[in-house]
């Protein structure tokens, strides 16, 4: 005797069902809106996220034609800036950063513009890009200390 009762198990996919398998469920939210922590944040997306690609989709489609400053935090790698340069859909004045768009000939790997590529496209990051990434966040912190000092002894 067959235990079948005649109905289809519900197996359809849930729009949001890869949520469950993003990197940063268990890391602390502070982690990717604390500017001091933002390279540790792109690692957490970059390097240990499955789900950086869908992450990517959904934030781009919650975020489309956003002003700069309603955008916050890192998000499937890409800070709130470049995810800003990137979408297309933004009223930009004249005096703004222009979009970015990666169309013709690409960046060479190994340059910050190649890894936003890479990242905006869900890509995987080479380690030539992501080195560009570790050479950029090194300079920045330099020179945000640099600026620190120079402030202190003119204090």
């Amino acid at each position: 005797m067959s235990n079948y009762s005649g109905s289809v198990p519900d197996t359809a996919g849930r729009r949001l069902d890869w949520m469950a398998s993003m990197a940063c469920r268990n890391v602390a939210p502070s982690t990717f809106f604390d500017p001091g922590r933002e390279h540790e944040a792109r690692l957490i997306c970059v390097v240990r996220c499955p789900v950086r690609r869908q992450c990517l989709a959904n934030v781009q489609r919650m975020e489309a034609g956003k002003r700069r400053d309603a955008r916050e935090g890192v998000v499937a790698g890409l800070l709130h800036n470049e995810r800003w340069r990137l979408d297309t859909k933004v009223v930009r004045a004249k005096c703004d950063t222009p979009a970015l768009v990666f169309d013709g000939e690409p960046p060479a790997c190994g340059t910050y513009e190649a890894m936003l590529r890479h990242l905006s496209r869900g890509e995987l990051v080479d380690p030539e890009c992501w080195s560009a990434e570790v050479r950029r966040e090194r300079l920045n912190r330099i020179h945000n200390e640099t600026l620190r000092a120079d402030r202190a002894e003119a204090s």
